[in-house]
């Protein structure tokens, strides 16, 4: 999980990655930024001339990006999540 990118929802900035790693538990596809394929450069562009074009989506985005933050990425959320791993580990 990048911190940037954190960092850049929870300021309301619409983010462009691409689907690999962790940036797929991040970024929602059309909701708080876009999802371009590895290596894909022209996608990336595209996604960049996009954001440019349309900047009426930046609120949007940017709403929905904070608010995710706030719900799933906050400390006591991933601490809740952190002790429900351990109690399926140790239920096993």
């Amino acid at each position: 999980m990048t911190t940037s990118v954190l960092q850049a929802l929870a300021t309301g900035l619409p983010c462009i990655t691409t689907n690999h790693g962790a940036f797929n538990e991040q970024i929602v596809d059309g909701k708080n930024g876009f999802m371009v394929p590895e290596g894909d450069y022209m996608a990336l562009a595209e996604k960049v001339l996009y954001c440019m074009d349309h900047p009426e989506l930046w609120p949007g985005f940017g709403r929905f990006g904070r608010q995710q933050v706030r719900d799933r990425f906050d400390l006591n959320s991933l601490m809740d999540r952190q002790v429900q791993i351990y109690n399926n580990l140790l239920s096993k």
